[in-house]
């Protein structure tokens, strides 16, 4: 293992530097950096086929993939990442009954996140509900 001295970690887009999460075993991640598919991977080790009741804030999460927002899941003050100016580009209507390849999340909130080369998809309340946060700005 090499060591990498955090002073040396690029700035993110939150104007602080990177800060890679250590334990996904947590349910409150405060101003960490991680891939959305590495925490899902830890629950997936653990039994846990679904990310839920966690509290992200401040956190910079990344792709690539396709976040399932279940029931229960609120963003706050949330960056969800580069659209090319129309958020409809990063949200995934459903064709079928299911989303397999995606990552659910539920009963998550999210404060103050910045979103990195991820998509979205869920039911259609939620899929109308994400295209009108683009409306909103």
């Amino acid at each position: 293992m090499t060591f990498v001295d955090p002073s040396q970690y690029p700035m993110t887009g939150m104007g602080r530097r990177l800060n890679p999460a250590k334990d996904f075993a947590k349910t409150a991640f405060v101003d960490e950096d991680f891939a959305l598919y590495d925490l899902y991977i830890h629950n997936l080790r653990a039994n846990r086929a679904i990310v839920e009741n966690t509290t992200f804030t401040g956190c910079r999460i990344e792709g690539p993939g396709i976040m399932l927002v279940l029931d229960g899941t609120s963003f706050d003050r949330t960056n969800f990442g580069e659209s090319k100016g129309n958020i409809a580009n990063m949200i995934l209507r459903p064709t079928g009954t299911m989303a397999i390849g995606s990552i659910p999340v539920r009963n998550c909130t999210f404060v103050n996140c910045e979103f990195y080369m991820l998509g979205f998809t869920g039911n259609e309340q939620i899929v109308e509900q994400l295209l009108k946060i683009g409306q909103d700005l």
